[in-house]
């Protein structure tokens, strides 16, 4: 998944926006980390419209800290990574992408359908 819709901070690295990230917002610690590539989006309405929105997609081994939010995430699920697709919720459309993704981050395919 894409890490942020926040820009870096202080000229940050794109592992080390996707660190803090993970860090803030699912109190973990990224233990190991692979780029699996980027993402293009614009905004079709409202009022970022025409805004472009590119993505970083990792694939990230991670230590589960305590829960202690303090930003946007409210709660969290734990799954195993061969339920991650299933525990998904998928807009219309974008399947392919999505087993793409998973596909590239080599997480066992048991039933990406």
């Amino acid at each position: 998944m894409g890490p942020t819709r926040r820009p870096p901070e202080h000229q940050e690295q794109w592992v080390d926006t996707m660190r803090r990230e993970v860090r803030e917002e699912a109190c973990a610690t990224v233990v190991d980390c692979r780029l699996l590539g980027f993402s293009r989006g614009v905004c079709v309405r409202g009022p970022e419209e025409g805004l472009v929105l590119i993505r970083s997609l990792w694939r990230a081994h991670v230590r589960m800290d305590q829960w202690d939010p303090r930003f946007e995430m409210a709660h969290r699920r734990l799954v195993p990574a061969e339920e991650a697709f299933r525990s998904l919720t998928i807009p219309d459309g974008l399947g392919p992408f999505y087993r793409r993704l998973f596909a590239e981050a080599a997480v066992p395919r048991l039933n990406l359908h």
